[in-house]
């Protein structure tokens, strides 16, 4: 019997590629963003599953160039 995983609402949110009509501030950020080949991973609509990230930081290590922490 197949259980269903479940997943961390606030972390399921898109990215919304809009530009803002009050300021220009960061439309060219908007622009790079848009035009970007990573355009589709800030998009798209993959839910973030509570099981999948504990097994992650589960294995998860983190270095720097003098020391393992």
């Amino acid at each position: 019997m197949a259980t269903e995983i479940p997943f961390k609402d606030p972390h399921n949110y898109l990215g919304l590629l809009t530009k803002p009509t009050h300021t220009g501030t960061f439309n060219t950020i908007i622009d790079a963003m848009s035009s970007s080949k990573y355009k589709t991973l800030l998009t798209v609509d993959a839910p973030i599953f509570l099981k999948t990230q504990r097994e992650f930081w589960k294995n998860a290590s983190l270095e720097s160039q003098n020391k393992k922490f």
